[in-house]
């Protein structure tokens, strides 16, 4: 008898813990509002890293990196 309601008052707090709430949609992934980036640059140079076809021609290149800049 003490098993069985140890296990039923478990089984609620699980419940309780897993059970979605009202306000549990994905989590919003917006960028800060930045006025100085050009949005449509970044848009497309993420896009030119996605589809590039190896590691080697999107390599970085910038401040701190010892290389110097792709011809």
């Amino acid at each position: 008898m003490g098993l069985d309601a140890g296990v039923v008052v478990l089984l609620i707090i699980l419940g309780w813990f897993f059970w979605p709430s009202k306000d549990a949609g994905p989590a919003r992934r917006e960028r800060p509002e930045r006025p100085d980036v050009n949005e449509a640059e970044l848009e497309a140079a993420e896009r030119d890293v996605q589809e590039a076809a190896d590691e080697e021609s999107v390599r970085d290149w910038g401040p701190g990196t010892g290389h110097k800049p792709l011809p």
